[in-house]
């Protein structure tokens, strides 16, 4: 039994891993054996008892305790039991991970965080190359869907989060061994950000770059000039691309007539940031009706829904969507309850001493999650998890 558990840990850490970019069915069976092999194999639990892995892994328990308490208000029960299937990693991805990660061997390690950079950069190449095959194919895509429409059919905002994660990764793990070759590794993760232009995961890595840079500026005031030269060259990059490069060019666009039609009276239907902005202001009066238990996770959209056509804004309903901000969703369905307890991840997770890498990472996930509900859906939910878990059993191990 015992080596049992070790062969489903081991190929469940590289299911995972070689499936986040483009297999749902394999996430499933990666993330069942995870959790699997730690029932086939007691001992492993051992290392649960650390009360920093608990603190980590309970909050997301008690999300799923309130996902289950909802039931008895929710009014919408089929959309419950799809939360409740969607969401039940929260139980065990973290802790599993951590344990599977800290149990397995140095080659299954490699393998996981190499399968993980191969399947990322073959879907982004793969979607830049059909790209640059047919530019005016591509560019018209983006145009009318305002979408990157990618390889496998990843959604390319999820798609941006885990081309950061391989960036952390390639920091983080000696994957491959020469660092040249992680070095040409980061170029193709940023080759294809730029030439998909991925506005989440670039903003989300910009400013997390920022808050590092910051913090190691401020450890030592004599950087703050070499700081500050390094954000303005950056700048300077984005206004140069936005001006000169298609996709950017096309982002931008976007970006000006979203903004332009964020008035009262105007037809939203067709923009992206607008709409967001208006989901948020509709969460906002649901969560006021409801504000400490909210209205059932299950239960949020028809409550924003239901909110949109009073705003002044020209909406085709079949185009609502919700806020896009883990934050609100958590407001808005489990109220402050939900929330604060979402909250006691962020606050218990800040306070693990462990470098400027988990301070980068909980910076990173923190700003993706204001500009996409990434829990609400599988790839996202697994990438956070099993990623903070590895992550978290990576940096622990060094320090102690």
């Amino acid at each position: 039994m015992r080596n049992a558990g070790l062969y489903g840990r081991s190929l469940g850490l590289v299911l995972v891993g070689g499936a986040l970019s483009w297999s749902h069915s394999l996430i499933s069976v990666g993330v069942g054996l995870l959790a699997g092999s730690l029932l086939l194999d007691r001992k492993v639990w051992k290392p649960f008892g650390q009360v920093a892995l608990q603190r980590l892994s309970v909050p997301f328990g008690l999300l799923y305790g309130l996902h289950l308490v909802s039931y008895f208000w929710t009014e919408n029960l089929p959309q419950w039991w799809v939360e409740m299937r969607i969401k039940l990693p929260f139980l065990f991805l973290l802790p599993a991970t951590v344990l599977a990660w800290r149990e397995s061997s140095a080659m299954v390690r490699k393998i996981t965080v190499a399968v993980f950079h191969a399947a990322v950069l073959i879907v982004g190449i793969g979607t830049l190359g059909r790209l640059l095959a047919d530019p005016a194919w591509g560019l018209e895509e983006m145009r009318q869907g305002r979408y990157v429409p990618m390889w496998g059919g990843i959604s390319h905002i999820y798609y941006s989060a885990l081309v950061g994660m391989g960036l952390f990764w390639l920091w983080v793990f000696p994957v491959p061994a020469s660092k040249v070759a992680r070095y040409g590794l980061a170029g193709l993760y940023l080759l294809v950000l730029y030439g998909l232009a991925l506005r989440t995961g670039l903003a989300a890595l910009y400013l997390t770059a920022a808050f590092l840079g910051l913090r190691w500026a401020w450890a030592d005031k004599r950087r703050l000039g070499l700081y500050l030269l390094g954000v303005m060259s950056v700048f300077g990059l984005l206004v140069l691309l936005g001006l000169y490069f298609p996709p950017f060019q096309k982002r931008w666009q976007h970006l000006r007539q979203d903004l332009a039609l964020y008035r009262e009276g105007a037809d939203i239907t067709y923009t992206s940031l607008t709409r967001r902005i208006v989901a948020l202001q509709a969460s906002w009066c649901a969560f006021r009706r409801s504000p400490v238990w909210g209205v059932g996770i299950a239960d949020n959209q028809d409550a924003v829904f239901a909110i949109i056509p009073y705003l002044p804004y020209q909406w085709e309903k079949a185009w609502y969507i919700l806020p896009h901000n883990q934050f609100m969703e958590y407001a808005l369905g489990l109220g402050m309850i939900g929330l604060g307890v979402f909250g006691l991840f962020w606050w218990w997770a800040a306070r693990e001493k462990l470098g400027g890498v988990w301070a980068g990472w909980l910076t990173y996930w923190f700003l993706l999650l204001q500009g996409e509900a990434f829990l609400e859906r599988q790839i996202g939910l697994t990438a956070f998890l099993w990623g903070t878990g590895l992550l978290w059993a990576t940096l622990a191990a060094r320090k102690s």
